[in-house]
């Protein structure tokens, strides 16, 4: 982004700014119950708002919500029945999502896209990793830890 500051006859100073966020990692382990994906904003928010989960590489929605109701018939098939928000998510703000079932095909990159009325107001990248197990068949073979 650029930024100007004038007063009423002069360029003051003019400036550049890098806004970067740094996305937040949870790791869990594969066979828990559940992982949540935080994202707390605003509380009480208004209007029509759609929130929508989407993973990345491969694309798939896991979870979309729109002004009330789920939306469950768009989210990508291996997301249905695993995902859960908050009832009052636009009252508090906890745009949450948690996964239940979580295996390590679920790792990747998820955001969390915020929209009112069609335009886009905000925004959280979530690195999950899912550690599996591994197993050693061969207890003599393998150096297992």
């Amino acid at each position: 982004c650029r930024f100007f500051i004038y007063t009423s006859e002069n360029l003051l100073l003019s400036m550049f700014v890098v806004l970067s966020v740094i996305p937040v990692k949870v790791e869990v382990e594969e066979g828990e119950k559940s992982v949540q994906l935080p994202f707390k904003t605003t509380k009480y928010l208004s209007g029509e708002i759609q929130v929508i989960w989407e993973r990345y590489e491969p694309f798939q929605k896991a979870h979309v919500f729109t002004n009330g109701p789920n939306q469950y018939e768009e989210q990508h098939e291996v997301y249905r029945g695993r995902t859960v928000m908050n009832k009052d998510l636009l009252e508090t703000g906890d745009l949450s999502l948690t996964l239940k079932q979580p295996t390590e095909r679920d790792s990747g990159e998820y955001k969390c896209l915020v929209w009112r009325k069609g335009n886009f107001i905000r925004k959280k990248t979530v690195l999950l990793k899912v550690k599996g197990w591994f197993v050693c068949l061969f207890a003599g073979l393998c150096d297992c830890i």
